[in-house]
């Protein structure tokens, strides 16, 4: 039996992703991982989990008892998560610190479990308190950033000094100091409530302690690999303490050559299934190469009903088949309807049937296998660096759709830093809205015209950057290793 490795995400169910990927390459190396997290998760990750123990993985699932009502979101996981319910999702993950201690203190008792005391603790980056809970029991602890470093670099210095600190250009643009090389921030990649935020406001107050816990860290280890972002790994090495990037964390399966025309990415690969993704695998069978966009907001996200109006006849207008990953708007009362489908314009649905143009998935969707499939070649998104990391590496070029958290920051990297997304132009004045009109151009711009051929171009290098960064000899691989080895050099208990 090696090393044992205690692994604390946070609450958001977007982050389990990278944290079940860091669990099995852990357990794959020989630890043994100890995995933590609340009621919200223990469903989605237990099949994973004993799947991962029938392939030899040595990863034990283990729940941290909290209050049901701990989330003044409901369910942490609702699909509808916008920019304004972000700060009590943040003070959610921060009031986990007592029942985190309250758990360790059980766990090292043997109350909870026979394993004995992990050698480190690897925690999310929005639980920066874990630093001096991990320190009274005199564990180190990781913090995982789950986000780029690009994007961390920036939101680090925006959130702490506060846009109504920086400098200005003539034209308005936000000015960020101390970055490797100048960035300018538009209005629009900004969340709404930054410009005007004030050192009271509660997100800013946030990033202050979770930072401060972060830089007690043992290591940091960052998803994403060297060659994507090196000058702002770097920098945030420089600011924060050691640090490793070992990703993309993603299934083997992604990364080999011409698996699509061979077989599948297995539905258990992916944390999910639904009769839904298999169809939606043989609509896009039936599809020519690059000519399908494939639109999803993540996990936890949704757009307005007006929103979904104005996308919807876009699309249709554009010409450009889509498939599009539909849930519920964020706006809609609950109850009052059957479907998703519900939402669109009258008669779109059965239109976009008849014509072949559109497939609707409702639920849970096969993205890995969506971004690897040879028809797919674009991606609308909500610019989450999951969703970023996975068509980099499947080399599928982007719309930047940002809807809150470090998202804009992202979307700011992708269109303007290495170019490969266009910027969905969301109208401010009309509450973020981007017309019927703006969707229709953006699309064909980016599936049909020029400008989509010269982002595909650059993805498709960046594709193989990231095979070779994750490849034996290559950077992630490297990082990985050492730090699996700076693990096991760790006093056992």
């Amino acid at each position: 039996m090696g090393a044992h490795v205690m692994l604390l995400p946070s609450l958001g169910h977007g982050h389990l992703i990278p944290f079940m990927q860091l669990a099995q390459k852990l357990a794959a190396k020989g630890l043994t991982i100890i995995f933590v997290t609340t009621f919200h998760h223990i469903p989605s990750l237990r099949k994973k989990v004993d799947g991962a123990r029938e392939a030899g993985l040595d990863i034990h699932l283990l729940e941290m008892e909290i209050p049901g009502d701990h989330l003044t979101l409901g369910k942490v996981n609702s699909n509808s998560v916008q920019w304004h319910q972000l700060p009590p999702l943040l003070d959610a993950n921060e009031r986990l610190q007592p029942h985190f201690q309250r758990f360790l203190e059980r766990f090292l008792a043997r109350e909870i479990s026979p394993l004995p005391t992990p050698v480190c603790l690897i925690a999310d980056f929005l639980l920066g308190w874990s630093s001096a809970v991990a320190q009274k029991f005199g564990i180190p602890r990781v913090s995982f950033e789950t986000s780029g470093m690009f994007a961390e670099s920036v939101q680090q210095i925006v959130w702490d000094t506060l846009p109504r600190n920086l400098p200005r250009t003539e034209s308005g643009r936000y000015l960020v100091p101390g970055v490797p090389r100048e960035v300018r921030l538009s209005r629009l990649q900004l969340l709404p409530e930054l410009p005007e935020a004030t050192p009271d406001n509660g997100t800013h107050q946030f990033w202050v302690r979770q930072r401060r816990g972060n830089k007690q860290s043992w290591r940091t280890v960052v998803n994403t690999f060297y060659e994507l972002e090196g000058e702002f790994v770097d920098h945030f090495e420089r600011v924060n303490g050691t640090l490793r990037t070992i990703g993309p964390l993603l299934p083997p399966e992604v990364f080999e050559d011409g698996h699509v025309e061979r077989k599948r990415i297995a539905p258990a690969v992916e944390l999910g299934a639904s009769t839904d993704g298999e169809k939606c695998m043989q609509w896009l069978d039936e599809q020519a190469e690059e000519s399908v966009l494939y639109i999803s907001f993540g996990s936890e996200n949704s757009i307005s009903t007006a929103q979904m109006e104005e996308l919807a006849l876009g699309l249709e207008a554009s010409g450009v088949k889509f498939v599009w990953v539909l849930r519920t708007p964020s706006d809609a009362a609950q109850n009052s309807f059957s479907s998703a489908l519900d939402f669109l314009p009258a008669g779109l649905h059965s239109r976009m049937a008849a014509k072949r143009q559109g497939f609707f998935v409702l639920g849970w969707a096969p993205q890995l296998g969506i971004l690897a499939h040879p028809a797919t070649g674009g991606f609308l998104t909500h610019c989450g660096w999951n969703a970023v990391l996975e068509s980099t590496t499947a080399g599928v070029p982007l719309i930047a759709w940002p809807l809150y958290a470090e998202q804009p920051f992202n979307s700011k990297f992708v269109v303007d830093e290495i170019g490969i997304a266009l910027e969905a132009p969301q109208r401010i004045e009309q509450n973020w809205l981007v017309s019927r009109d703006d969707v229709e151009v953006i699309v064909r711009s980016l599936m049909i015209e020029e400008k989509g051929k010269e982002l595909r171009k650059r993805i498709k290098e960046l594709k193989a950057a990231a095979r070779i960064a994750v490849a034996e000899g290559g950077s992630s691989y490297k990082n990985f290793d050492l730090f699996v080895s700076e693990i096991m050099a760790l006093p056992q208990a």
